[in-house]
């Protein structure tokens, strides 16, 4: 490996590893690295609810509510805990591998305990632990951009995690779908991918050695300033364009078998095609996009257009649903989105890395970014409920539309990417 002469501008000089002239082996690792986890996150949302559904017909839908809430502010709270401990962390296996193997054992152990317990309190508590194991994983796979990967590169490497988030998901889908009818089982053996990942990747993966950086005193003083967000306006319009799109995308469709069904007044078997076409669409699109432009933004040295054409389009995409009440306007609908999630998430996550203040804390700002990515999963159902009590799907269709469009407002004022 060569030192990298090009640092990022407002960060540190880079570290040993860096790589300067192709992803070679690095680009296959991230893409496991991300399925590994996707995958068993894709299906445990499903799996969780069939087990609900198991213990109390009645009252799923609350339990299901309060347990994915719970365990997301859980879990959006690890990912910044879990990036400052692998910052902090000094040995000779280095910063990341210690944390890659520990939160990916931790989130397995207690995603495959919870078929053994009827207690609602204690299935909660395990599942806010699986998501705390599992985001304290993310941050250690987040990092490891900005340790390995030259920025001329990020868009690549990007391109390749978007994809493994794609396919994680659609094949969590397929595993929940196998085990639906026995989710204590499917809840069981489907989490230990991430363990036979984490071990896979610290092997394949070139090792840092930290044991020589400085180390911070310990004290709870200095914890918490350790703890507290970076104050540089790139990074926070990042973080800001990053949540307006997702939590726009999200709003939209937050109830999508209601918008069919009250909004386009489909029939069952019409709604069960639309939802299932709705998966193939996103899938597929997002999927062709993010290994597309996330590579091309590398070639042609920016990364802004694309990010703000991504909120054009998908800010388009839902004007359309606006447009007409006939139900063949969603997939369309869709496949605009598509064609804008897949560009943002391979794009957006290179400008991430870009404009990260300090390289020192490359983990813990990264977990504040990934926030970026749980908050709109937190609000957009309520945000989606109260737009339509108040003013009915319209007004949703709006929300969402203005909310993408802003995505690009904030993007287009970073001053350290272009």
């Amino acid at each position: 490996m060569n030192a990298s002469d090009t640092p990022n501008p407002g960060t540190a000089p880079p570290r040993p590893g860096y790589y300067t002239t192709k992803l070679g082996r690095f680009g296959p690792l991230i893409l496991i690295g991300t399925l590994s986890w996707s995958v068993p996150a894709g299906a445990f949302g499903t799996l969780s609810q069939a087990l609900f559904a198991e213990l109390n017909a009645a009252d799923k839908i609350k339990m299901a509510a309060l347990a994915g809430t719970i365990a997301s502010i859980s879990g959006a709270v690890a990912v910044v805990i879990g990036g400052l401990a692998s910052d902090r962390t000094r040995s000779r296996f280095g910063r990341r591998k210690p944390w890659l193997v520990a939160g990916s054992a931790f989130s397995a152990l207690a995603m495959a305990a919870v078929p053994f317990t009827d207690s609602f309190a204690v299935i909660v508590l395990l599942i806010s632990c699986q998501q705390i194991g599992c985001n304290v994983l993310v941050a250690g796979l987040s990092a490891l951009l900005p340790d390995h990967v030259h920025k001329n590169l990020l868009g690549r490497a990007s391109a390749l995690s978007g994809l493994g988030n794609l396919l994680g998901g659609a094949l969590g889908g397929l595993v929940a779908a196998g085990f639906i009818a026995i989710p204590r089982i499917g809840l069981a053996v489907t989490p230990w991918t991430m363990v036979l990942a984490a071990i896979a990747l610290c092997w394949a993966l070139p090792t840092i050695p930290s044991q020589g950086e400085p180390r911070e005193t310990a004290s709870l003083i200095g914890l918490a300033k350790s703890l507290r967000p970076p104050g540089d306006k790139d990074f926070w319009l990042v973080f800001a364009g990053r949540v307006c799109f997702l939590l726009g995308l999200l709003t939209t469709f937050a109830y999508q078998l209601y918008i069919l069904t009250d909004y386009f007044h489909t029939d069952q078997a019409t709604t069960r095609q639309m939802v299932a076409l709705a998966g193939i669409l996103l899938a597929a699109g997002a999927g062709v996009f993010a290994v597309v432009m996330g590579p091309l933004s590398d070639r042609v040295g920016r990364r802004k257009p694309f990010v703000i054409g991504a909120g054009i389009v998908g800010a388009a995409g839902v004007a359309l649903l606006l447009t007409s009440h006939n139900v063949m306007v969603f997939p369309i609908s869709i496949s605009a989105l598509s064609m804008a999630y897949g560009t943002f998430i391979s794009v957006d996550q290179a400008m991430m890395v870009q404009v990260l203040p300090n390289q020192a804390n490359a983990a813990r700002d990264l977990g504040f970014l990934t926030v970026a990515n749980t908050a709109p999963g937190i609000l957009a159902p309520g945000v989606a409920g109260l737009l339509v009590t108040m003013a009915g799907y319209p007004a949703v269709f709006v929300g969402g539309l203005v909310l993408t469009a802003l995505s690009g407002v904030f993007l287009i004022n970073v001053k350290r990417v272009r």
